[in-house]
């Protein structure tokens, strides 16, 4: 089956924490200029793109054509066809659904999109994906929230991965995207598919698949820092019929770092089989591997405040990592799917996973006060070193069984689906608690003095065993009510249980028949636009936070209700979506002041009423022939139960935008594009969380831009330039009371072969 771009048929019609977001003006007012700009230029060029190629292909032998993909696609895949868009994605419920038709704020970060603006780490994904924020607390940990909310659930092809803490980050952020057709991002509680969590968004990694004819595909790029990559691509048949397929991606990059002495290093394979049994029956296998082996990586940022209470300013490129830390990770994953269609219109299949993980790492931190004039000082305001090392390995399996298909009722049609997923993870980890080497003091001013490696071997342990199960049942159904209306219901029963052991102390804790609701109304108003509103839960264990009395506290319980407006222009290849969100946490865990479990760790209490509200936009696909565009703006406010403002670290508004568009006639073989990210200030308040004194970092906007030139007919290249006006700014700014910055102008240049 062959496809260009993601056309869509059209439709029978007829014609947690809030502030007033919901008045945004500015958001509203740019997606009505978007929207009518859009409508005036498809109503002027109706053409669509195979017929703009043939046009350029007749004007220039060299001009490359529409990128054709032969194989087993759908309508949800994006790879090949130069949009920003998609079809259809069944991310929010399993169903798959035009964007339009779910009732859920999504995004969908597409190939082309990633390869445009070398988005080559899912990090630089979320970066760039409307709603999501990242908080990265030094070179290895990086969290990303949405709607002010952690995200702590990730999904491979629709299977979720349970990832993320406060501590760690998010763990997803070094994974490259070289094997990936496109990133799937949906906003809100997402209880339905991912069973625990918080209500924040899930994100759907969705690998490539073989094609039914060869192609191959390499690229090799050089750019800033002694940066280098290199990735190649081959997908092949393994029978005349292609009734057996292969692909193998690999990628490998390494070189220097704007930050001091850190070299970060990646290296990933992909490889997948997969084969049609008979017409109907499909059987897939894979296995990847992601492998993280940086050097000098930092350990939290350079200490913010002196000892006269004034801040310290640093250049760029400080760093107290040495050149024996480091934070080594790899993970592997194999995967089996088995899929039958039914003559009736039902599939079913069924996906096992193995998900394991290992990591490694030695560091060292800086932190105090130190001297203004001397960058020195007397304990305890001098900037002293904090050591710790830390070792673990982890495996989970998955295993899910869907089936789905049409079901007649009254006379209309209706789609249902009915499954389940059981998880247990086992993992073992072996820390080193932060400890001080040595009272003598590190001069700021003098960071570039190696410091000595701490004999960790001789230090004391604490080893933790800890196994994870989680069995979920969910189904979900879409009634056509009316031609115009339809009406989605699910819901999911959980059950969670951990056994865990610290340093010989045993702990268990179950939970069992927690269910998560899922309901949506979506109204076609007309052969354009629908609008919907929809409620969805989930509900998260809080395991790691325990009252006064020792007691695990009471899993926290989210529901987020939303409303929106979405509309599809030119056959799909444009989609629009505001959306408005009020979203309700309970049981939140919160710091009791001056309160101790029974062992002396932090006693916690759990807290209703945290709430989130706010309101976000999106744009994505093709504005005309070759003009593709991405822009998005978010915006909330939260507050916990007891009225303070929830993790005041992360910006409450984000912009931005991206677009490239290739000329026509004597110069379609030149692309050129450019983009800009806005956010407003963030802070880290005092005396509270980790900081004492605090910090704030102003709002501050970037500049990227690309160009892209077809040398030949399967031969480009493309340079990106990231941070263009080369703005100073901070990543984090008082998390325990340090600094750490992002990074200066840089540039790639890229060389692309495709056959």
């Amino acid at each position: 089956m062959c496809r260009t771009v993601p056309a869509r048929p059209q439709r029978a019609r007829p014609k947690g924490l809030l502030g007033c977001a919901a008045r945004n003006n500015l958001g509203s007012a740019m997606v009505v200029a978007l929207v009518i700009s859009a409508q005036s230029t498809f109503a002027a060029e109706p053409t669509p793109v195979q017929d703009n190629a043939k046009e350029h292909a007749s004007k220039d032998k060299l001009t490359l054509p529409v990128v054709i993909v032969t194989g087993h696609v759908g309508p949800e895949a994006t790879e090949g066809t130069g949009s920003y868009t998609t079809g259809k994605t069944a991310a929010a419920m399993r169903l798959p659904l035009a964007l339009n038709e779910t009732p859920q704020a999504v995004t969908v970060i597409t190939r082309q999109h990633m390869d445009d603006q070398q988005l080559n780490s899912v990090q630089s994904v979320l970066d760039n994906t409307a709603g999501v924020t990242s908080y990265q607390s030094d070179s290895e940990r990086t969290s990303f929230y949405s709607r002010g909310f952690l995200i702590n659930n990730i999904q491979y092809d629709g299977i979720p991965t349970a990832v993320g803490d406060v501590v760690n980050g998010s763990g997803i952020g070094s994974l490259d995207t070289a094997f990936y057709d496109r990133v799937e991002v949906v906003r809100g509680a997402s209880g339905l598919l991912t069973g625990t969590g918080n209500p924040s968004a899930a994100i759907n990694l969705v690998r490539k698949r073989p094609t039914r004819d060869f192609s191959a595909s390499a690229s090799l790029g050089a750019g800033s820092w002694d940066t280098h990559r290199g990735t190649a691509d081959v997908s092949t048949p393994l029978t005349k019929d292609g009734r057996v397929r292969a692909r193998v991606v690999g990628t490998y990059q390494d070189g220097n770092s704007y930050i001091d002495r850190y070299k970060p290093r990646r290296k990933a394979f992909y490889g997948v089989v997969e084969a049609d049994l008979t017409p109907d029956t499909s059987i897939s296998m894979g296995f990847d591997y992601q492998d993280s082996s940086p050097k000098g990586s930092t350990w939290g940022g350079l200490p913010l405040w002196f000892s006269d209470g004034t801040q310290a300013d640093y250049p760029r490129s400080k760093s107290f990592g040495q050149t024996w830390s480091g934070w080594d990770t790899n993970m592997k994953t194999a995967f089996a799917t088995i899929e039958h269609r039914f003559a009736n219109g039902w599939n079913l299949r069924a996906v096992a996973n193995q998900y394991r993980t290992g990591f490694d790492s030695h560091l060292i931190a800086l932190g105090g006060r130190p001297d203004r004039l001397t960058g020195l000082g007397a304990y305890p305001f001098g900037a002293y070193p904090v050591a710790l090392a830390s070792e673990g390995r982890s495996h989970q399996n998955t295993l899910d069984v869907m089936a789905s298909g049409p079901v007649e009722l009254l006379g209309r049609s209706h789609d249902v689906v009915v499954g389940a997923t059981s998880s247990w993870r086992d993992g073992s980890e072996r820390d080193i608690p932060p400890f001080y080497p040595g009272l003598v003091p590190v001069n700021i001013y003098d960071l570039g003095s190696p410091y000595p490696r701490p004999d960790f071997e001789a230090m004391a342990s604490v080893p933790t065993q800890t196994r994870i199960k989680q069995v979920g049942v969910y189904a979900a159904a879409r009634f056509s009510l009316a031609d115009p209306l339809k009406l989605v219901v699910g819901g999911r029963f959980t059950t969670y249980e951990i056994n865990e052991n610290v340093n010989g102390a045993p702990f268990h804790y179950k939970k069992s028949g927690e269910f998560d609701p899922y309901a949506g109304l979506i109204y076609d108003i007309n052969t354009t636009y629908s609008a919907y509103v929809s409620y969805t839960g989930i509900f998260n264990p809080q395991t790691d936070y325990r009252d006064n009395n020792g007691n695990v506290l009471t899993p926290a319980k989210g529901k987020t209700r939303e409303i929106g407006l979405k509309g599809d222009y030119l056959e799909g290849r444009l989609n629009a979506s505001v959306a408005l969100f009020d979203t309700h946490l309970d049981n939140a865990a919160q710091i009791v002041a001056g309160r101790y479990t029974p062992s002396g760790a932090q006693a916690y209490e759990s807290v209703n009423g945290t709430t989130s509200r706010g309101v976000e936009l999106d744009l994505q696909g093709e504005l005309a022939r070759g003009w593709s565009v991405y822009a998005g703006l978010a915006h909330f406010t939260a507050k916990d139960g007891k009225g303070v403002r929830l993790n005041s670290q992360l910006p409450r508004t984000t912009a931005q935008l991206f677009s490239t568009h290739q000329f026509s006639g004597s110069w379609s073989r030149l692309t050129l594009g450019g983009g800009i990210k806005w956010q407003s200030r963030f802070y880290e308040a005092a005396n509270t969380g980790t900081s004492t004194l605090g910090g704030e970092q102003a709002s501050y906007a970037m500049v990227s831009l690309m160009g892209r030139y077809a040398i030949a007919k399967g031969i480009d290249v493309a340079v990106n330039v990231n941070n263009l006006l080369d703005r100073k700014y901070a990543l984090q700014k008082g998390d325990f009371d340090t600094v750490g910055y992002g990074a200066p102008r840089n540039v790639m240049v890229t060389l692309n072969l495709k056959y």
